[in-house]
């Protein structure tokens, strides 16, 4: 059977592990150069055991920003029929203009908005590793690499699994900021202003209200994914990133130290990006943290918990003029 719903799963070959297609993205560039590009089949065990392959797209592209936005992104391989009970079939779901049975306009609308997107977040739980590995009666999470969990969330009835509305549930900044990005980027503004976000502890909030731009941001806000251009100084390993807008006149930083970036497992990807300083206008940093104000007063820093919780995006190519010009 073909495919009905976006793929933002898929099991690796080389890793034996399911992805998303930002941790494949991740993984592809911690590997030391020349890179291989990886195998992937359906996360279906059924399909699996049909070797039904799932192509994956543009993982081995850095996030970079571009006037024409394309996301990573999961693809179903046409030479390839799925298994009639893949989680990625579902032959009961309405059609782009047939609403469900008591669906209402505005979630119809929703719901025709996140097909738009490859791969669309409900809930975004920062601490979900932790909260898995505490309750063991929770369901195992399907994304086992140590940056990341990601579940699929179904409500209990006696409808096949595969067949129930699902949300997903992920603790990785960087893919739910490419869900933002993708968002920002395709949509209308009409329909950007519908999406939300589900974040334990603070409720369902708008997902254009979940990101800040820094020049926007208050020191007394609650944690938000907060964000901005700037440039980065390095100092050995570690590195200090200065965005260019200011808070009310003051410098605003985030400083990440070699100790920080020595004990990150995925701190090699990080340093990847960072090495095209020399190539790119800037860098675009999200950081899920808190502004705090320096014991002088006269600077800020975006205060994180972890790594985790910091996407880097590059900016556009520099120019040959630019280049000559530095």
């Amino acid at each position: 059977m073909k495919t009905s719903k976006s793929i933002t799963r898929a099991f690796c070959v080389e890793l034996q592990q399911e992805l998303s297609i930002v941790a494949a993205r991740r993984e592809y560039f911690s590997q030391e150069p020349p890179r291989a590009r990886f195998n992937f089949l359906c996360s279906t065990e059924a399909c699996r055991a049909q070797g039904v392959k799932i192509t994956g797209v543009r993982y081995d592209v850095k996030p970079q920003e571009h006037p024409t936005f394309v996301a990573a992104h999961f693809r179903a391989n046409p030479n390839y029929e799925h298994h009639v009970d893949c989680e990625w079939v579902d032959e009961g779901a309405p059609d782009e203009e047939t609403p469900a049975l008591q669906e209402t306009e505005s979630q119809s609308a929703l719901r025709k908005v996140k097909r738009k997107l490859d791969d669309y977040i409900d809930v975004f739980d920062p601490a979900l590793r932790e909260r898995v590995k505490s309750e063991p009666a929770a369901a195992p999470a399907p994304d086992k690499t140590p940056d990341e969990q990601t579940t699929d969330v179904r409500a209990a009835s006696d409808t096949p699994k595969n067949k129930q509305p699902a949300q997903t549930r992920t603790n990785n900044l960087e893919r739910l900021v490419d869900s933002f990005r993708q968002a920002q980027a395709q949509l209308t503004k009409e329909e950007f202003a519908l999406l939300t976000l589900r974040v334990p502890g603070q409720g369902e909030v708008s997902l254009r209200a979940y990101f800040r731009h820094i020049k926007f941001a208050q020191l007394a806000d609650p944690r938000r994914v907060l964000y901005g251009g700037g440039l980065v100084e390095r100092y050995g390993t570690g590195f200090k990133f200065k965005f260019f807008d200011r808070l009310q006149g003051k410098q605003v930083t985030l400083y990440v130290s070699p100790a920080q970036m020595q004990a990150y497992r995925s701190s090699r990807y990080i340093s990847e990006l960072l090495s095209h300083a020399n190539e790119v206008r800037f860098f675009t940093v999200f950081a899920l943290g808190t502004l705090k104000a320096s014991p002088s007063g006269k600077s800020v820093s975006v205060e994180i918990e972890d790594l985790r919780h910091l996407a880097i995006v590059l900016g556009p190519a520099k120019t040959p003029d630019e280049h000559q010009s530095q």
